[in-house]
């Protein structure tokens, strides 16, 4: 059994509102159009203090959903569950050549903060000879998400 480095089980979970969760699209250098969202499904408080904003920091659970859009379309292949078990020859690095649409993810989180959040594409991956259901190429996102928190004004 596989420990993780944070024990979501001792932290407080806080309630929260979603107010947007927009996609991201972007264009890869196949012509491809990568559409990505994050969504965020659970806050955690970690009973921490930002020094600067007085906000609360959180550790945010999320899902990331993705879609292409693709000319390029193949009969269906399901790749392994394990990405590990792909040939590294069949994990082909994509470039993104053009940021079509990207926005912040809101949230208002315990109704005193406005959190924000949008996911950073590291690396993007096509993986060769593999189509989804619809005959999609499939792709592997590696992202990470940065974010910012304010205090709501309550008037």
């Amino acid at each position: 059994m596989k420990i993780l480095p944070i024990n979501l089980t001792k932290l407080k979970e806080v309630s929260f509102e979603p107010k947007k969760e927009p996609w991201n699209e972007y264009r890869l250098e196949d012509d491809s159009i990568l559409r990505f969202r994050t969504i965020a499904v659970k806050f955690f408080d970690t009973g921490e203090v930002d020094p600067l904003s007085g906000c609360p920091n959180y550790i945010v659970a999320h899902q990331n959903i993705l879609s292409v859009i693709s000319d390029k379309r193949g009969e269906p292949l399901e790749p392994p569950k394990n990405i590990a078990e792909i040939p590294d020859d069949k994990k082909k690095e994509i470039n993104i050549v053009e940021t079509i649409k990207e926005d912040w993810n809101v949230y208002i989180v315990d109704e005193k903060y406005m959190y924000e959040m949008k996911p950073y594409i590291v690396a993007v991956y096509r993986l060769e000879g593999y189509f989804d259901i619809s005959g999609y190429p499939i792709y592997h996102v590696r992202s990470q998400n940065i974010s910012r928190i304010k205090k709501l004004k309550i008037d």
